[in-house]
């Protein structure tokens, strides 16, 4: 029915799609929800700091071309003492990188 060649194109496509597809929802599953106030933005390394008001915990996310962002234009029209949520994945190096910003 198939030739070998045809066999393992098949058997390629059906391991890719099954690892992509897990390392899609492996990203939804990490993502960490957040809520603060801005204390800092460093345009020139695409970077919002952020102050948890409740815990007092500061982070700083690295905004990058997937970051969806609402309420606001681009990393450019985020001030300093906005009120800001999201969502944010850690990387294996420890970054913060956002996925989702919504000004509030």
């Amino acid at each position: 029915m198939f030739s070998k060649t045809g066999m393992k194109r098949i058997i390629f496509l059906t391991m890719f799609l099954f690892l992509f597809c897990g390392a899609a929802l492996a990203d939804d599953q990490n993502a960490v929800q957040f809520s603060g106030k801005v204390k800092k933005v460093i345009l020139k390394k695409n970077k919002v700091a952020v102050m948890d008001p409740a815990t007092k915990k500061r982070f700083t996310l690295i905004v990058n071309d997937q970051t969806k962002m609402t309420g606001w234009g681009g990393l450019a029209d985020i001030k300093k003492g906005d009120p800001i949520s999201g969502e944010y994945i850690v990387t294996d190096k420890g970054l913060y990188v956002a996925t989702e910003l919504k000004g509030k």
